[in-house]
C-alpha cells in the first residue's frame, strides 16, 4: 500500500472516533448541545480557571467556586496552555486530545484499521465512564493513556522504534498529576521491574520539584493539607457515585466522618494487598496486560474517592479479557461480566440528591457492586494463578525478584526454577 493511500485510510478511520468524542463530550451532561456548540464541561472549566490564576500568580486552591482544584501544582502548570485559548477552542482541543489518546490505547491493545476505529467509537458511546469523562472534560483518559502507553505491551504508534525514555517515566508524570497512579510503582517493583519502578519514582519527584520551584506557596499548601489527611473532597466520600471501598464502607456504616475512617482505611489496605498480589502473580505468568489492568482497578477500589467516571480502565480490562486467550475461561467470563457492570454502571439510575444513608440494604449492595465484584475478580485471579503456578512447577508465590518473565504458556526454564 502506497503512502498516499495509507494516509487517506488513516484519516478515514480517525474521523468516526474524533466526531464521536466531540458529540459525546457536548451532549453527555444535561443541557449540553452539539449544535449550537454548548457543552457543559464543568471539570474543564476548573482547568481553564486554574490556568488563568496560575498566570496571574493567584491562589488557585482557595477560591470561592463550586468545584475546587484538587490536583497537584505540577498539574496546574500543565493546564497553563488553556489560558491562551477561548473556552470553545479549549473544549474542542481537549476532546480531540482525549480521542487521540483513546485511539492510541486501543492501538496498543492490538486493534488496527477499521477495527481500531470501531472499537474506539464503541468505547466512547457505550462505556459510561468514558462518556462522562468526555462530558465533564475530565483528566481520567489522559492519565490512563500515560500509564497504558508506558506499561502495556503492544505495537507503538510510530512503529517498531525503541523507547526514547525508559519505562516508568510516563507513569511517574501521571503520578505527579494525580497521586493514585503511584500504585503502579508498587506493582512494578514487586513484579521484578525494579528499574521501571525507580524510574517512576524519579520521574514523579522531578515533576513535583518543578511544581515546588515554579509554585512554592501552592506546593506547600497542597502537600501540607494532604499530609494532614485533607484531599479537598473528604465531605463527598459518601456520595453514591464514589465506587471505592471507602465510599461503600461509609454508606454501609451510615457514619459520615470528616476524614477517612479507620475501618475504611483498613479495608483499603486489604484491597491493595489482594489486588497487587493478583497483579504480580499474573505478571510473573506472562500476562502483563492483565496484570496492569488488575493494578489499575486496585488503585480505583482502594482510593478514598473513585467517581464512576474514573473507571475508564474498564476498556483495557475488557479488551485484554477478550484478546488474551491464555487466561482461564472462567476468569475471562467473570471479568467480562464485571466489565459490563462497570460500563453500564446500574447505580447511576439512583436518584441524585437522595441521602445515601436512606438506601435499603439491596440498594447499598448495588451501589457497592463495583467494589464487591472487583474484589471477587481479585480473589478468583489469585486462586487461578496459584493453581497455574503449581501446574508449571513454580512455588506458590514469587518470593524473589529473579523469577524470569515468560510469555503465556511458555514452560519454566530450569535455571529459573533453580534460582527460586
Amino acid at each position: 500500500m502506497n503512502a498516499v493511500k495509507r494516509g487517506a485510510l488513516t484519516v478515514i478511520y480517525l474521523i468516526p472516533p474524533l466526531f464521536a468524542a466531540l458529540y459525546s463530550g457536548a451532549t453527555e451532561i444535561a443541557d449540553g448541545s452539539f449544535w449550537p456548540w454548548k457543552p457543559v464541561m464543568i471539570d474543564l472549566d476548573v482547568y481553564l480557571r486554574t490556568a488563568q490564576l496560575v498566570l496571574e500568580g493567584k491562589d488557585f486552591y482557595n477560591v470561592e467556586a463550586w468545584l475546587p482544584w484538587l490536583y497537584t501544582p505540577f498539574a496546574a502548570l500543565l493546564a497553563v496552555p488553556f489560558a491562551f485559548m477561548s473556552v470553545t477552542v479549549g473544549q474542542i482541543f481537549w476532546l480531540l486530545v482525549n480521542a487521540l489518546m483513546l485511539i492510541a490505547i486501543v492501538h496498543r491493545l492490538g486493534f488496527k484499521g477499521w477495527q481500531l476505529s470501531l472499537v474506539s467509537v464503541a468505547a466512547i458511546w457505550l462505556v459510561e465512564p468514558m462518556r462522562v469523562t468526555l462530558g465533564f472534560g475530565q483528566v481520567n483518559l489522559f492519565l490512563m493513556a500515560l500509564v497504558a502507553y508506558d506499561l502495556l505491551p503492544g505495537p507503538r504508534v510510530l512503529g517498531d522504534r525503541k523507547r526514547i525514555l525508559p519505562q516508568g517515566w510516563l507513569t511517574g508524570i501521571a503520578t505527579a498529576i494525580k497521586l493514585t497512579p503511584a500504585i503502579f510503582a508498587v506493582y512494578l517493583f514487586l513484579a521484578g521491574r525494579v528499574k521501571a519502578a525507580i524510574v517512576t519514582f524519579v520521574s514523579f519527584v522531578a515533576a513535583t520539584v518543578i511544581g515546588f520551584i515554579v509554585l512554592p506557596a501552592m506546593s506547600i499548601d497542597y502537600w501540607g493539607r494532604l499530609a494532614g489527611g485533607d484531599s479537598g473532597l473528604n465531605a463527598g466520600m459518601k456520595y453514591f457515585t464514589n465506587q471505592s471501598i471507602i465510599g461503600s464502607y461509609i454508606r454501609f456504616t451510615e457514619n459520615e466522618p470528616e476524614s477517612i475512617p479507620l475501618g475504611g482505611l483498613v479495608l483499603a489496605m486489604i484491597v491493595i494487598l489482594v489486588g497487587i498480589v493478583a497483579a504480580v502473580l499474573w505478571h510473573r505468568l506472562g500476562h502483563v496486560s492483565y496484570a496492569v489492568a488488575l493494578t489499575a482497578f486496585t488503585g480505583l477500589l482502594a482510593s478514598p474517592i473513585s467517581w464512576s467516571h474514573h473507571f475508564v480502565w474498564v476498556l483495557v480490562l475488557a479488551a485484554v479479557l477478550i484478546t488474551d486467550k491464555g487466561l482461564p475461561d472462567f476468569i475471562r467470563f467473570f471479568g467480562l461480566g464485571y466489565s459490563l457492570w462497570v460500563m453500564y454502571a446500574p447505580f447511576m439510575q439512583f436518584t441524585d440528591g437522595r441521602d445515601e444513608f436512606t438506601y435499603t440494604f439491596g440498594e447499598k449492595i448495588i451501589d457497592g457492586g463495583s467494589m464487591i465484584l472487583g474484589m471477587a475478580l481479585f480473589a478468583l485471579s489469585i486462586g487461578y494463578a496459584l493453581v497455574e503456578r503449581r501446574r508449571q512447577g513454580l512455588p506458590w508465590l514469587p518470593l524473589t525478584l529473579r523469577e524470569q518473565e515468560r510469555t503465556p504458556g511458555e514452560p519454566v526454564p530450569a535455571r529459573a526454577a533453580a534460582d527460586e
